[in-house]
């Protein structure tokens, strides 16, 4: 049997509103400590399953957490005694030790008091939920705290000790232009947070923004191309640095847990819809809070959906297509000596010539111009592999 060092992901599907352009799995619902006791009780029973069910399914029997991250939905909406039981909970069935433990947050659900209990809980990183500076872009993302709590809540996380402090914003929504985003990264650095992750709007399936707006665009490639570039050299500036696709950071605060993802490392999710990838199996929980619940109380078992097993060849194209996202790119020894494939020369020499990847030293990376097309280049060098 193994031991095996891995990240641990929480998934809270509470949130006060569903956001119309949001394509997570959240329930809107109003708080009450019943439905936080009864999500705690689930989740803890979760774990105890996932005990048994591990050794049985692969060579481990001893896992190491190493970071833990709350995502959801809304982490925020429960309480820092959710937390500390949980944590306390893992500490004792598990070798829980993480460096780093981040809570996903929004500002209509943070108070001081709240944000020293979550510090105190064990939290050390707070990645809070701006979204927007601009009341006009709260309005049209349909966020429900304002710029003025936004700023409060800041300084609240700062005074409560969250001094590894996260700001993720949504851009390239509708009347947004290349000043107003400007203005909105000023207004932000002068918090000087450690870490930002700007998302582009993308309108998601089966969102209320699909149904109002896939027949319609108000930004051109160009233009996006544009407010990508003010992001990068304004936070360049600041002494940020794009170490991913979306995410930014001063040296030394780059996101522990979801590097583990992007440099294809074990991760274990917990809750509805959560997604787990240890050893060769990629697996993920029902979509169903009800059927969720039903499985871990009244089965007294695991609903796992199998999504993938992995061979050589799988976990290739993962390396691909997530290293691709991070700033140092990929290793083509390893892609070669590792999982056993090259990329076609003419292929890469073609890409080159396009200025949308480099390669130095054996590392393939993708440059400005070839991070706005990452999907479309990730699925090409797929179709040309030996």
């Amino acid at each position: 049997m193994e031991k095996l060092e891995a990240g641990l992901y929480l998934h809270v599907p509470f949130c006060t509103k569903k956001c119309p352009y949001c394509d997570f799995f959240s329930i809107p619902v109003s708080y009450s400590k019943d439905l936080e006791n009864t999500y705690l009780k689930a989740i803890k029973k979760e774990l105890k399953l996932l005990k048994k069910f591990l050794p049985s399914i692969t060579r481990i029997n001893n896992i190491n957490f190493i970071t833990f991250y709350a995502g959801g939905g809304t982490p925020s909406l429960l309480s820092p005694e959710f937390y500390e039981s949980l944590f306390n909970f893992l500490a004792k069935e598990f070798n829980f030790s993480p460096k780093e433990l981040t809570l996903e947050a929004n500002p209509e659900t943070l108070s001081l008091e709240k944000l020293k209990g979550s510090h105190q809980a064990g939290f050390n990183r707070l990645s809070l939920g701006v979204q927007s500076f601009f009341q006009k872009g709260l309005n049209f993302l349909g966020r429900i705290h304002t710029p003025k709590q936004i700023a409060k809540t800041i300084n609240q996380a700062l005074k409560a000790g969250f001094s590894n402090l996260s700001l993720d914003f949504i851009f390239g929504w509708k009347g947004q232009g290349e000043k107003t985003l400007k203005k909105e990264i000023l207004k932000a650095l002068m918090f000087h947070p450690s870490h930002f992750s700007f998302y582009e709007l993308t309108i998601e399936k089966n969102t209320p923004f699909y149904f109002l707006y896939r027949h319609k665009s108000w930004i051109s490639e160009k233009k996006l191309e544009k407010l990508y570039k003010i992001i990068e050299e304004t936070l360049g500036e600041w002494g940020y640095e794009r170490y991913e696709i979306s995410n930014y950071a001063l040296p030394g605060f780059e996101c522990k847990h979801n590097l583990l993802y992007w440099k294809v490392k074990p991760y274990l999710g917990l809750g509805p819809s959560a997604v787990s990838r240890i050893s060769n199996l990629r697996w993920e929980n029902p979509c169903n809070i009800n059927l969720y619940y039903h499985s871990i109380f009244h089965k007294n078992r695991l609903l796992l959906q199998i999504v993938e097993i992995l061979d050589k060849l799988g976990f290739a194209k993962e390396y691909i297509f997530m290293g691709l996202r991070l700033k140092e790119g990929i290793n083509l020894k390893i892609l070669k000596e590792k999982y056993g494939v090259e990329i076609k020369l003419p292929i890469l020499t073609r890409l080159e010539a396009e200025n949308l990847i480099k390669i130095e030293n054996q590392r393939l990376f993708l440059t400005f111009k070839g991070k706005l097309l990452h999907n479309q280049i990730v699925l090409f060098l797929w179709e040309n592999l030996l």
